[in-house]
Formats: structure tokens, sequence, C-alpha cells
């Protein structure tokens, strides 16, 4: 048997996690972080000295995507929520209701497969902060215009968010396969 398909299968396998990461990040739960993981992990396994292992630079560029993901995430909620004076309570049930409209819109839109729950997840979550956001504003006794529009704003920013922080997890695949690969 050849020694190389050990470290091939190891590679391979860190990929398809990674893959598989990413969905959980579309899921708006932390597939990024999880990829670092994955990668610290292969890079603390696999010897150096075979074709397909993972350096600990990959490791580093990895955590920094990551940390980058995070940061335009919720940066551009917080923005958007911001420019409209959300209160705090609603930026946090914008929260809750993301996460939990994102995985309502994972079912509904699993009837056309991949591309349907995709935009289920993106339309629940979005969905979910607006209301999450439009009922913390109610909450604090704001007008009913005031709340819809923080709850857009939200809504908005939410989707900018995930879309931004799904393309960097879509960049750490990239960089893990090339390290594992190239």
């Amino acid at each position: 048997m050849n020694p190389q398909i050990f470290p091939f299968v190891g590679a391979v396998l860190l990929v398809l996690g990674s893959l598989l990461a990413w969905c959980l990040t579309v899921l708006q739960l932390p597939g990024n972080w999880l990829m670092v993981l994955l990668t610290a992990l292969a890079a603390w396994l696999m010897p150096e000295e075979t074709r397909f292992a993972v350096g600990w630079l990959t490791v580093g560029i990895v955590f920094g995507l990551a940390v980058i993901g995070e940061v335009l995430e919720l940066a551009t909620g917080a923005v958007a929520a911001k420019k409209q004076g959300a209160s705090r309570r609603a930026v946090g049930l914008s929260l809750v209701g993301g996460i939990a409209g994102a995985l309502f819109g994972a079912g509904g839109g699993s009837i056309v497969p991949v591309l349907g729950t995709l935009i289920g997840i993106l339309s629940g979550g979005a969905g979910g902060a607006f209301l999450g956001a439009y009922l913390g504003e109610t909450w604090k006794g704001r007008s009913d215009e005031q709340a819809m529009a923080v709850g857009r704003a939200v809504a908005i920013g939410r989707t900018l968010g995930v879309l931004g922080k799904m393309s960097v997890g879509v960049v750490m695949v990239l960089v893990v396969a090339w390290d594992a690969f190239f």
C-alpha cells in the first residue's frame, strides 16, 4: 500500500469537513470557526514532510479570515441598526430572530435542493431579524413607523453581513484546499 494514501485521505477529509463547516455558516452557526479548528487539527496531525500537509501559516490565514468574516457580519448589521437608531433590545432580538428564521427557512427552502435552501435560509434569517428588531422597538414604545424602519435596516444589514461572511468562508475553503493539494 502506498504510504501517501493516508495523508491524501486526510487532505480530502479536511476539504470535505471545511465544506461542511461552510454549510454550517450558511445556517448562521459558527462554521468558519469549525474550519479553523479542522485546519489546526490537520496541521497538528499530518506530518510536515508529506505532500498533503497543511502548514501553520495556513491556520493563521484561516483564523484571520474567520475574524474578518465575524467583523464583517457584525459591522454591517450594527451600522444599519445604528443608522436607524435601534435599541439594544431590538438588536438582541434581531440576532435571536435571525437565527431562528434561518433555521426555519432552511426547512422551508429544502423543497428546491441547495439553491432553495440557501434562499430559504437568507430570507428566513432576514425575516427573523426584521421581526426581532420590530418587536424590540415596539416593546420600547417606539412608533410603528420607527420600528418598521429599524426592522428593514437590520434585515438588510444582516443579509449583507451573512453574504459577506459566507464569501469569506468560501475563501477559507479555497485556502485550505490550496495548501492541502498544491
